[in-house]
């Protein structure tokens, strides 16, 4: 009897360390996965952190373009409503005058006003001058000459006055238009207007075309030549809406 209970010892004592290096086997495995997911979620939080990143990135970009955007119409409502009140002003030193007998006409406003139609569209030029514009009649003393060939507005009367400008672009090879009107001797209006070419921004049958607008401020010399110039190599929107104008404030 003792013999056989000693023959089995071995047996279970082989037994428990199969099953133990199972367990340990199995254990191992399952840290294994474990640790196997806990790297894949560590991957994939990472590519997430970094994809929002880019959108907040880009989202911090619309949001700072937004605000300049919103600066400078700020910037223009003061201006206007500061030639309103400046307007108000000449024009109650103008009735005045007249009150007091001034000489007829003093108070004429001047002022003129241009346009591109279908039948004066020209291309632009080498030198980047864009011409063909068409004087609207006003009833009002005209403040420019415009000189159709080179495409030059001269000032008749000097003067403060509030300039404007805008033209339709249809441009689909550079991401960005350009437009300066220039006075001889003197100070000029710029703007520059970019563009994305994503997909997104393509999508509408309008993509090519692109505005670009100045207006502003100038204290013009009789005589002091004006023009409208953009870069050579960029063409107008046949029916886009190009017009060029000023008036006399002060």
């Amino acid at each position: 009897m003792w013999k056989l209970q000693n023959g089995k010892r071995p047996v279970c004592a082989t037994m428990q360390r199969f099953f133990q290096r199972k367990r340990i086997r199995t254990l191992r495995l399952v840290w294994s996965l474990m640790a196997a997911l806990a790297l894949s979620l560590a991957v994939c939080s990472a590519i997430f952190t970094v994809w929002t990143l880019r959108q907040t990135r880009d989202l911090s970009r619309s949001f700072q373009t937004l605000q300049e955007r919103l600066e400078q119409v700020n910037m223009q409502r003061k201006a206007i409503f500061q030639l309103i009140l400046e307007k108000r002003e000449l024009l109650e030193s103008q009735r005045f005058r007249r009150d007091v007998g001034g000489r007829k006409g003093n108070g004429r406003k001047v002022a003129s006003h241009f346009e591109i139609t279908n039948n004066s569209f020209q291309k632009v030029g080498n030198e980047g001058v864009i011409k063909g514009w068409t004087e609207e009649q006003l009833n009002m003393s005209r403040a420019v000459h415009y000189n159709p060939e080179t495409g030059t507005f001269k000032v008749e009367r000097a003067g403060v006055y509030f300039l404007y400008c805008q033209v339709h672009f249809n441009e689909n090879q550079s991401q960005y238009v350009k437009l300066e009107v220039s006075v001889s001797k003197g100070p000029s209006l710029q703007c520059i207007e970019g563009y994305g070419t994503t997909p997104a921004s393509g999508s509408h049958k309008f993509h090519f075309l692109k505005p670009c607008q100045v207006s502003g401020l100038l204290r013009l010399n009789k005589g002091a030549e004006l023009k409208a110039v953009t870069g050579s190599s960029f063409s107008l929107q046949m029916s886009g809406k190009h017009y060029f104008g000023l008036f006399k404030v002060n």
